[in-house]
């Protein structure tokens, strides 16, 4: 199938519109004596939460993008293995997503501060790709420089700029330290992955993605707290925000690891690398676990195994669809397809429907999923095909679209059960803590009690499995 037709065959969904909509904001009141006290109900959909998925999504966005970027140069360079194809489109996704990046703090800052940051983030798309090529060549010394830059001069530079512009509200000292934590992680996941030890590639590259929300929840608290008017006086960490980006994170790694798992597969039935097929197939089967945990901690252990059960299929198929394109097995290909886009996304949206009690309308969801299924087909079809501008381009709107779902199923919950998410008085803002201090984290442990062992269950499971 051609991915420019296969686009076509699913309608986007406009999902934040008309499941926000459908949802509304909502009231409740509270009684002192004879007085009725209005109160506005807890909501994900706030301009302080948008600015926080906004900015959470572009930096995991960008993250993906200089951790491709470094091993894709790294494999262009490095004779006897895989080419490195793709790298140029994959940089220019890199610097589009830079340029996304300097367009927000232009809305913000104005363009003088947009200029200095562009200028900053120019020398680190260079360096990404520096960095995987001297890796490959061995030169230690393009080595030692470019860690200079990267752990040094740009953490410096952009922590520096970020703090002045939000006023001291973002502490300089802790900006720079957590950008130098960002670089560390870009470039173990490339050491790593050379060495093919690929568990601790992708366990490195998991706490770089999370801290891209670490950031993303540090800057929106800061800028808010610095124009509080510009957005109406919400705030960016609330319980309510906190499970809109917790569902956003899960879902933007389980898109990752499904595209991955499918190309890995393909790779391995090509004979033409593959190496960490069993490792990111691993991962997304982890990545379900932890969504499965946070269904069962809100609906209980029926509803989460209705999940688990249904998302175990797509685990499979992921990795039959990446080996089916590399044989060319059309049968098997439309056999595949047809259950991701009519069974798999008509079960699960189905499921979530009915477990926020229609607050997520049926119809709308499962077209959604189909959007969001088609665009993991359309990545190996594109793959597959030598069409790697297709494939960023796809999986940058895919990626995105995780976010849509994830603001769609958090505001459907917390209209569901709003005293479970009522802001807690006083609730502080962080510097540069993902959730709010001690009432939004006790929340979070209390409703996600199984995201702790959601690796190793994951693991031993799938040993069992084997076996």
């Amino acid at each position: 199938m051609n991915w420019k037709q296969a686009k076509k065959t699913v309608v986007a969904v406009p999902l934040s519109a008309v499941l926000l909509a459908s949802a509304g904001l909502g009231t409740v009141s509270a009684s002192t004596g004879s007085t009725q006290i209005p109160e506005v109900a807890p909501t994900v959909d706030t301009p302080a939460a948008q600015l926080r998925l906004d900015i959470s999504n572009l930096f995991s966005t960008h993250f993906i993008y200089q951790t491709e970027v470094a091993l894709l140069s790294y494999h262009e360079a490095k004779e006897g293995g895989p080419t490195g194809e793709g790298l140029e489109a994959a940089q220019e996704q890199l610097v589009a997503n830079g340029g996304d990046l300097t367009e927000a703090i232009k809305s913000v800052y104005g363009q003088e501060a947009a200029d200095a940051f562009d200028k900053i983030f120019d020398t680190q798309y260079d360096d990404s790709a520096g960095y995987g090529a001297a890796v490959a060549s061995g030169d230690q010394e393009q080595i030692d420089q470019i860690k200079k830059d990267l752990l040094e001069t740009f953490p410096t530079d952009l922590g520096t700029l970020l703090s002045e512009a939000t006023g001291g509200n973002l502490p300089k000292d802790t900006a720079i330290s957590v950008l130098q934590e960002h670089e560390k992680d870009v470039m173990q996941f490339l050491d790593n992955s050379v060495e093919g030890d690929f568990e601790e590639a992708y366990a490195e590259f998991n706490e770089g993605y999370e801290r891209m929300f670490t950031v993303g929840t540090a800057l929106s608290s800061a800028i808010v707290k610095q124009m509080p008017e510009k957005f109406e006086n919400t705030k960016a960490v609330t319980p309510a925000a906190d499970l809109r980006a917790t569902f956003s994170q899960l879902l933007g790694e389980h898109f990752y690891y499904q595209t991955a798992t499918s190309i890995e597969a393909y790779k391995a039935a090509t004979g033409e690398g593959g190496e960490a097929f069993e490792v990111v197939g691993e991962m997304q089967e982890a990545n379900a676990v932890e969504m499965a945990a946070a269904v069962e901690s809100l609906y209980g252990k029926e509803a989460a195994d209705a999940f688990n059960e249904i998302f175990s299929t797509q685990y499979e198929d992921s990795e039959a669809l990446g080996k089916a394109v590399a044989e060319g097995n059309t049968e098997k290909v439309n056999e595949i397809t047809d259950e991701l886009l009519n069974t798999f996304a008509v079960d699960l949206g189905t499921v979530l429907s009915d477990a926020t009690g229609g607050k997520l309308p049926k119809e709308t969801v499962i077209s959604v999923l189909q959007q969001h299924e088609q665009s993991t087909i359309d990545i190996l079809n594109s793959y597959a095909e030598g069409d790697y501008q297709a494939v960023y381009e796809t999986f940058t709107e895919g990626h995105a679209l995780m976010f849509t779902i994830g603001q769609a199923l958090s505001g459907a919950i917390v209209q569901q059960m709003p005293e479970e998410f009522a802001a807690a008085p006083g609730m502080p803002e962080t510097g540069m803590g993902g959730m709010a201090d001690s009432g939004t984290m006790n929340w979070m442990l209390v409703t996600f009690p199984l995201l702790a062992l959601a690796g190793a269950l994951v693991f031993t499971r799938r040993k069992a499995l084997k076996e």
